[in-house]
């Protein structure tokens, strides 16, 4: 796997997180090649249509034979991964795992957590072993499990238990979390919420108390001034990369700091601006 190289066109197959780096893998069609996006200063436009982004076998990428175009889901049906045979039951579960054959995705131990956003929180849940990672996808800067569950189902049940309960969101709309990007987050802030809604939790059902772990490696040089503003993925992105948190990448323009949903562009073609050079940054950065 190499470092992407200027090209014309290229296949973004994957988005993800290795510990504290993110990654996207792009699939060159005329070498066959895999190789990451450089997350320093973007130059591309990406494609309207997304297409199913393939499969790995035996540490081997192997490209959709189909090219089927898909609106949703990353993969087609044929491409999908074995360990999750019904997409629907990411979300929402439907059973322990005995409709189809008691997958280990399903019956496997999961945990309920709190997640925080400075000083806004989220309840959510995810298979135990993921943990970590979860909440790095996600963009959190603190976070704590407060239940362990035996299976998917149970945990979801939970989650939404809490959330009814206490009033506390599954989820946070983006444009409210562009307004964390501006200031550090204080952990003495987040400990306070975290610590309110822990004693209200503990009321009603005794949970782990653990202590708050902070989320603060994510690759950030500079904050915008003001809440970047969220572009669609389908377009032109050019500008240097400011920072990187969960699914979101926040780049400086002319015009101000934009945020692009990286896990968006999976399934996109992305058309490189091979013609652009230093001098085109220049020009760019001291109108």
């Amino acid at each position: 796997m190499s470092m992407m190289s200027k090209g014309t066109a290229k296949h973004v197959i994957a988005y993800y997180w290795d510990d504290f780096d993110p990654v996207v893998l792009l699939y060159d069609s005329e070498d066959k090649s895999v190789e990451r996006l450089n997350l320093t200063y973007l130059d591309f436009s990406a494609s309207r249509d997304k297409t199913c982004v393939g499969m790995m076998e035996d540490d081997e990428y192997i490209p959709c034979p189909q090219q089927v175009k898909l609106t949703k889901n990353a993969t087609c049906l044929r491409c999908s991964p074995p360990a999750i045979p019904r997409l629907e039951c990411i979300f929402e579960p439907r059973c322990t795992g005995e409709r189809c054959s008691s997958p280990p995705f399903c019956t496997r131990p999961h945990v309920v957590y709190l997640a925080l956003y400075s000083n806004l929180i989220k309840v959510g849940m995810t298979s135990e072993k993921r943990f970590k990672e979860r909440i790095t996808e996600q963009g959190a800067d603190a976070a704590s499990i407060i239940f362990t569950c035996e299976n998917r189902l149970e945990a979801r049940k939970l989650e939404k238990e809490v959330s009814k309960r206490f009033k506390i969101p599954q989820d946070i709309k983006p444009g409210i979390l562009m307004k964390q990007w501006v200031t550090a987050s204080s952990m003495q802030q987040m400990q306070n919420v975290y610590n309110t809604y822990l004693q209200r939790i503990n009321a009603w059902h005794n949970t782990l108390n653990n202590d708050l772990s902070t989320f603060d490696r994510y690759p950030i040089t500079a904050r915008p001034k003001s809440p970047p503003k969220i572009v669609r993925s389908e377009g032109k992105h050019v500008g240097e990369v400011m920072g990187i948190k969960g699914r979101f990448l926040v780049y400086n323009t002319p015009k101000g700091a934009r945020a692009l949903d990286l896990s968006d562009l999976v399934g996109r073609m992305l058309f490189f601006n091979v013609n652009n050079d230093s001098k085109e940054r220049e020009r760019l950065y001291t109108q």
